[in-house]
């Protein structure tokens, strides 16, 4: 099938494009494309204008200010994975990216488009979330900053209001005795669309778990934090969150008692229930291991 015909628009700048967006009547957004116009090939979706933020330099950096890690929303995702800032400070974050897709999309889609495309099986989302990242959006009427665990509203749907763009990711550096770690499981080794996802921060003091974040994706309308997995590793030794464990077994049921997961052509509600409770447990396990 044919790309549909559109009017399109090339801003230099992220005031120009919040102009064109604003005043053009059915616009998109074009970050890398690897969503829009896979769909509007598909005929999924149909724009009379598409406007492109691959020209806008202003949202392509990754810095560090006030202890914060800002990604500009329009960097690709291998320059996060090679980032030297990114692999000293938030590896675990370079981890999750390598399995977004295959190389080639990782070289157009951008962690701006990844996050707004608001899909369930999103493989940014998780690490973020446990991370405490938050967002920038940007629009007519000015700046905004918004937790990235409240920017998802449903499958495909997020907090963007009419003629908003997402303009930074910011990410607070871990603290000494942080830990990371993020599974993915997909139907193949690589290129995959995650089946199930988790995502797992702990902080280590003394030997005890003091602080934590389960958030497990592709198995609920959107990104979600396990409430119940969370609580359940807080105040644990180190020594119960390495397996073999019964504090991880219960995690691992927790956070499939939390998931709202779906039938589909890639797996059952139960069957993903089944991998959801195997990876928390070793994510939790990988995370706790990974504090130096």
């Amino acid at each position: 099938m044919y790309i549909s015909e559109f009017n399109y628009h090339n801003p230099d700048t992220l005031k120009e494009a919040i102009h064109l967006f604003n005043t053009h009547d059915d616009a998109a957004i074009l970050a890398g494309g690897t969503d829009l116009l896979v769909e509007i090939k598909k005929g999924l979706r149909h724009h009379k204008n598409i406007i492109s933020i691959t020209s806008i330099d202003e949202l392509k950096f990754i810095k560090e200010e006030n202890h914060h890690i800002i990604i500009g929303a329009g960097v690709i995702h291998n320059d996060i994975i090679d980032s030297p800032l990114i692999l000293s400070n938030l590896p675990a974050l370079a981890d999750a990216l390598s399995k977004v897709g295959s190389d080639q999309v990782r070289n157009a889609g951008t962690i701006g488009g990844n996050l707004c495309t608001g899909a369930a099986c999103c493989d940014s989302a998780p690490l973020l979330i446990a991370l405490d990242a938050s967002i920038e959006i940007v629009g007519a009427s000015g700046i905004r900053v918004l937790s990235l665990k409240d920017f998802f509203v449903f499958n495909k749907i997020v907090k963007l209001s009419k003629g908003e763009i997402l303009s930074k990711v910011i990410i607070p550096i871990p603290e000494a005795g942080t830990g990371l770690h993020y599974e993915k499981f997909g139907l193949r080794e690589a290129a995959a669309v995650s089946v199930v996802s988790v995502a797992v921060m702990v902080l280590i003091k003394n030997n005890q778990c003091v602080k934590a974040s389960v958030v497990i994706g592709a198995v609920a309308p959107t990104p979600l934090i396990s409430g119940k997995a969370t609580c359940i590793i807080i105040g644990k030794t180190v020594q119960e969150l390495t397996l073999p464990s019964e504090i991880l077994d219960q995690a691992g049921d927790a956070a499939a008692d939390d998931s709202i997961p779906i039938d589909d052509i890639r797996g059952g509600a139960k069957y993903r229930k089944q991998i959801l409770s195997v990876l928390t447990k070793r994510a939790i396990e990988k995370a706790v291991l990974s504090v130096k």
